[in-house]
């Protein structure tokens, strides 16, 4: 810490003046003695001198400044790569004194004056390698050393010590980078190739629908075994449903082998996907996976009735056939085949498009009666063919009151009010970028229960005119005030070089359409369909009284059962903020769940199922990469070993000189701040009092 120094708001010589003003103070009140003495009227004239001095000396703000320096030692992270891979040369006994190698290189670091700091590949903190299991399915090595890197920023890092296989199968490669600092790779793991067949991948579509069959595509590699025959079984439980031979190509050449599979139950299904082991083998985990498929009742039916074909159907079209649950059936009213087939249909859809209808000619009128009677859901598709008076009749949205061939070219603009579902912030964004729709020029009056999901916009001034206006209650309903939907698909691709954009506009659109409104009361869901082993099972719950609002409170009893029939109860109450349940530690497979609560005597209950997935990236390649850990060593300037090499590592490890790096931190202390200032003039001032006091006076 440096020498304390005074610095002051106004110039030092105004001290002068506070002296002089206590030393005349001081002489006007003790020139006279008291009835105390020569000696004690010394000591009152000292002491009024000096607190009328230093009272004075206050208000020329005087601060006090200090510089308090902290050295920061610096630390040395020892990262191990706990992957399932380095288990497979590596077992508990040789880690064991492996760990204890590393831990006394810790030792000696500490005794170099270095902090030590030990971290795992799944990014956690260890107090000791006793913490250590070999049990992450993948390898990041990429992500831990820049982990690293942003936990250390600003901060003094000494350097690492890496003990790794080199085993690199997700996220980019780690030599990519620079760090900044000293990598040391400490190496496991063979590095001779095996003779292995590796099942190295399965091509399969995640949905399928019951009744039909779906294609399997198993794909080999293998080394060691070329020309060889395999045997290669698909199985669901204990049922094998198909098997084939194939010959195995040569070394770094893919074997495929193509199965069709009969859907035949809905729900998750699991299918076994195993390749017959050879003799010479070194590893057979690599050897089987699993395929998860959904198969789904059926799709959900959508139909679009358009007054005459327009480019903005095709582009409606390719966006909903992008979803693979739903089937689009198109009928144009000004071809006579298409108005018979859509006489002669027997189909209830779910959802009905009406593309410039209703027409002038009334021909679509028939039609909308009908699927007004069903109550099916309508989306209604402005254009210049659409008459006006007929649409204001039929449309439960909006009334429009236009004028008579007088158009607008409106930008869209998202209504932030809007809550019915919700666009991502790339599609809320690219609004602003799409080129113009062409708009009915007039008076627009909403309806009851009409939302505005999107509004119109002339240049840069935002309008409370709707352009897109959708209704949530059954039937539901939606309608786009705008022709020239085509050109904002062709624009989104131009920006993003793909169709996601608006696809995601209308999918969402058709999604909410289309889906009946759910009203149950109790209702239990996990977040997501699929989770992989590393991760919890999440579940929401939502609970609701008679009037629909969200209460909290209630019992909630879950239970899930796997493939085997296995069963595991939990139970749970959520609260206000807290309504989610995890579960950890799930194993592979497909699992049913149900969960019940009472609400008001009477018991609710909800069931479904979701996936867990087991990421088999570890046993692809057991084969240890050394080149991948010397390059990462030699980048950084550090250096490589192997396990074997803990003698030169040590020695290494030891010319390694700790640096502290100094913190300064200036303190600024104004002197009325002081307590002790405080504590003297209180001394000086009650002083005074109790000799004058004392002394017979006042």
């Amino acid at each position: 810490m440096q020498r304390p120094a005074l610095i002051f708001e106004y110039s030092p010589l105004f001290l002068i003046i506070c002296i002089l003003l206590g030393l005349g103070y001081a002489i006007v009140l003790y020139k006279k003695q008291g009835p105390w003495g020569a000696n004690w009227n010394k000591v009152l004239f000292g002491t009024r001198w000096l607190a009328v001095t230093v009272i004075s000396m206050l208000l020329v703000s005087p601060i006090l400044k200090q510089v308090q320096n902290e050295i920061e030692k610096s630390t040395f992270v020892i990262a191990i790569d706990n992957s399932r891979s380095v288990t497979s040369n590596v077992d508990s006994a040789s880690w064991k004194q492996v760990a204890g190698e590393i831990e006394a290189r810790a030792d000696e670091l500490e005794a170099l004056d270095f902090e030590v700091e030990f971290r795992s590949i799944s990014q956690k903190r260890l107090a000791d390698l006793s913490e250590i299991e070999f049990q992450e399915p993948s390898t990041n090595l990429y992500d831990l050393l820049k982990d690293v890197n942003a936990d250390f920023e600003g901060r003094n890092l000494g350097g690492i010590l890496l003990f790794s296989d080199g085993i690199h199968n997700q996220g980019l490669l780690p030599t990519y980078a620079n760090y900044g600092h000293k990598i040391y790779s400490l190496a496991v793991g063979d590095t001779v190739p095996k003779s292995d067949i590796v099942l190295s991948s399965l091509l399969y579509n995640k949905i399928s629908y019951q009744g039909n069959k779906f294609p399997l595509v198993a794909q080999l590699t293998q080394r060691g075994f070329t020309g060889e025959t395999v045997t290669v079984t698909v199985s669901k439980g204990n049922n094998v449903l198909a098997s084939r031979q194939a010959r195995l190509s040569e070394e770094r050449s893919l074997t495929e082998i193509r199965f069709e599979i009969d859907a035949k139950v809905s729900g998750y299904q699991s299918y076994t996907v195993s390749v017959e082991r050879k003799d010479r083998e070194f590893n057979g985990q690599n050897n089987q996976m699993k395929a998860y498929v959904e198969v789904i009742e059926g799709q959900e039916k959508i139909a679009l009735v358009a007054a005459a074909p327009h480019p903005d159907i095709k582009s409606i079209r390719a966006a909903i056939e992008s979803n693979e649950n739903y089937s689009f059936h198109q009928f144009i009213l000004s071809l006579p085949q298409d108005v018979r087939a859509l006489r002669d249909s027997k189909d209830k859809f779910d959802l009905v498009i009406y593309h410039q209808l209703p027409g002038r000619r009334g021909v679509s009128l028939p039609f909308i009666q009908r699927f007004k009677q069903q109550e099916t859901s309508t989306l209604w598709i402005y254009g210049g063919l659409t008459d006006l008076n007929r649409l204001n009749s039929v449309n439960d949205l909006a009334f429009i009151k236009a004028v008579s061939g007088e158009y607008d070219e409106i930008l869209a603009v998202y209504n932030p009010a809007f809550g019915n579902f919700s666009l991502s912030s790339e599609l809320q964004r690219s609004f602003n970028n799409f080129p113009p729709l062409t708009v009915p020029f007039g008076r627009f009056e909403l309806k009851e229960n009409a939302g505005v999901m999107l509004q119109q916009r002339v240049g840069s001034l935002n309008t409370n005119k709707p352009l897109v206006v959708v209704k949530g209650s059954e039937p539901r309903s939606g309608l786009i005030l705008g022709s020239g939907l085509w050109r904002w698909k062709l624009t989104a691709y131009a920006q993003e070089n793909d169709n996601e954009l608006f696809n995601e506009l209308i999918s969402k659109l058709v999604q909410f359409l289309s889906s009946k409104e759910d009203k149950r009361k109790f209702k239990l869901y996990p977040l997501k369909n699929e989770f992989t082993t590393n991760e919890p099972v999440i579940f929401e719950s939502e609970t609701y009284n008679d009037l629909y609002e969200r209460i909290y409170g209630n019992k909630i009893d879950l239970q899930l059962q796997d493939e085997d029939g296995n069963a595991s109860n939990y139970t749970y109450i959520p609260s206000e903020g807290n309504t989610r349940y995890a579960i950890n530690g799930l194993k592979e497979g497909v699992y049913q769940y149900t969960a019940s609560t009472i609400l008001d005597g009477e018991t609710l209950a909800v069931a479904g199922e979701f996936l867990v997935k087991e990421i088999q990236l570890e046993e692809l390649n057991l084969t240890a990469d050394y080149d991948l850990l010397r390059k990462l060593a030699r980048k950084s300037g550090g250096n490589f070993f192997t396990i074997d090499e803990m003698d030169e590592l040590k020695t290494t490890l030891t010319n390694e000189k700790s640096q502290g790096t100094i913190h300064s931190d200036t303190k600024y202390l104004p002197f009325i701040n002081l307590r002790w200032i405080f504590f003297l003039i209180l001394l000086l001032i009650s002083g005074e009092w109790f000799i004058r006091k004392y002394n017979g006076s006042y």
